[in-house]
């Protein structure tokens, strides 16, 4: 009973990865419009803390950006930080009349996280029709603002999640980029068949409507993942989302250093995912179960478990490859095959992990 089971289960996770595969290609949706002269007015937020090693190229790219400077507003938020976070963002902003650095003030962390408490501050001074959200540890590309504007004209969407990943050239940074391609991939194939999940806070636009009427990010429920609450609830409310990913809204975004902060960041988007539906949460589940009824079958049976565990891998890579070309990214073969084990031992890892008894740190603050 138990090996057919495990056969049944790691059939149709095979099956999963071909189909993510064929619709990735038949029914991807790029919202592609003709916005000529007709750009609105946007104000983009970047809160800071303790990133005086990060702004450089961030403010750098924001520098690049290709949209009107008249229509364009930067708010910078210094969330308390003990280095020279707000010297470096006084200075950047000095010879920049369309940029603005707001101090922020400690609010009542018992109802917001201390990243939704300064994007909450930052709202207030925007001017913008639209809001458009990234990260001090992102570089975006000079498009960006301009191909997410498209996208949310185009669709009629009032959020507009992008696409992110990781940059760096050493393994572990290239096996994290792997993990981001292939867990968007699956967003973004379900996302086209009307499906929204999920909101991605380094790289998304919501519309003023649409953030004003669930009450901002002080109206949601507390949440670790205040990018994925807030969608949820704009979704709730009625309003459409939309994933968009192109070469010309890709953030690129730094990995984590080391095993352990990678495991903190995962525990805090465990605990968005916590909140998914029921069937969301099953599929999930079934992910990694994969590798146990792998395991089982392989020792019952190794050449045949030998082949289908190949299989799997390729039809895989199939699909992360792929995606990742929708972003101009081609990503070498190597990787993709040496990806599974490192799969293998962050999914298990991240599972105990965050149901050990510990709080979650971000930024210095405890959870």
């Amino acid at each position: 009973m138990i090996p057919v089971f495990a056969l049944y289960l790691i059939g149709f996770l095979i099956l999963q990865d071909f189909f993510l595969w064929i619709l990735l290609k038949s029914n991807f949706k790029s919202y592609k419009g003709n916005m000529e002269g007709d750009w609105p007015d946007i104000s983009i937020l970047i809160p800071c803390r303790n990133e005086e090693n990060n702004l450089p190229s961030c403010l750098e790219a924001l520098e690049e950006l290709n949209y009107p400077k008249e229509k364009l507003q930067v708010v910078l938020g210094n969330d308390q930080s003990t280095d020279q976070t707000h010297s470096i963002l006084q200075h950047w902003v000095e010879k920049r009349p369309w940029a603005t650095v707001i101090k922020i003030d400690s609010g009542d962390l018992r109802k917001m996280n201390g990243k939704a408490n300064a994007l909450s501050q930052m709202v207030k001074e925007t001017k913008g029709e639209v809001l458009l959200f990234t990260d001090a540890d992102c570089q975006v590309p000079v498009y960006w603002a301009k191909k997410m504007v498209e996208g949310w004209k185009t669709s009629g969407a009032d959020l507009v999640t992008g696409i992110t990943n990781v940059k760096g050239s050493v393994l572990f940074e290239k096996m994290q980029a792997m993990d981001w391609w292939l867990t968007l991939g699956m967003v973004k194939v379900v996302d086209d068949l009307d499906f929204s999940l999920t909101a991605m806070g380094n790289n998304m636009l919501i519309s003023k409507k649409a953030y004003f009427e669930v009450g901002g990010f002080e109206g949601i429920p507390f949440s670790l993942t205040e990018d994925f609450e807030i969608g949820r609830q704009i979704l709730k409310k009625g309003f459409r989302g939309i994933h968009l990913v192109s070469e010309d809204n890709l953030v690129k975004t730094n990995g984590q250093d080391n095993f352990t902060a990678l495991l903190r960041q995962r525990k805090r988007w465990m605990s968005g995912a916590m909140t998914l539906p029921g069937i969301w949460k099953l599929v999930l589940g079934l992910q990694v179960l994969f590798f146990p009824a792998m395991i089982f079958f392989f020792f019952l049976y190794p050449f045949e478990g030998l082949l289908i565990w190949l299989l799997k891998v390729v039809m895989q890579s199939i699909f992360i490859y792929n995606f990742a070309l929708k972003s101009g990214e081609r990503l070498k073969i190597l990787d993709l095959m040496l990806y599974e084990i490192y799969y293998l031992i962050t999914s298990w890892s991240t599972i105990v992990y965050y149901f050990w008894a510990a709080k979650t740190d971000w930024k210095g603050r405890e959870y």
